[in-house]
């Protein structure tokens, strides 16, 4: 029998996830377009990767509020700094579940519209 002290875990400030429905994570990449501060509770976007006019990939990018035939497709749960020298390149987000309704924001600090909920809630992802 092994025993012995394997470590402890601390959570600090507040994330988008709640309990009534159990988030589902995932580290997603982000667009190379997205060079400022991902703030907790910001709605992102699918944003398609090209190499020579052929789709290759998908990457995240804040949604921002005049962005007309965007969905938002998942919730930034932990903030995200891609901006300086060892500047992060994937956003821990919310891809099933439930957050917080007061937290989420569109890319440029707007709330989210009615419709926006909507399309997150087709998505999986459910305001509370």
């Amino acid at each position: 029998m092994n025993e012995g002290y394997l470590g402890k875990f601390e959570f600090k400030g507040e994330r988008a996830a709640t309990d009534d429905h159990p988030a589902i994570l995932n580290y997603l990449p982000l667009d190379v377009s997205v060079t400022a501060k991902v703030d907790v509770g910001t709605l992102l976007k699918a944003v398609d990767v090209t190499e020579d006019e052929t789709v290759t990939g998908v990457a995240y990018a804040p949604l921002l509020s005049t962005d007309a035939n965007a969905v938002p497709v998942a919730v930034a749960d932990l903030p995200c700094d891609p901006t300086g020298e060892n500047g992060e390149t994937s956003v821990c987000a919310v891809v099933h579940g439930t957050v917080k309704t007061r937290l989420l924001r569109t890319g440029d600090g707007e709330a989210p519209t009615v419709m926006q909920l909507a399309e997150l809630a087709r998505n999986g992802i459910f305001a509370a």
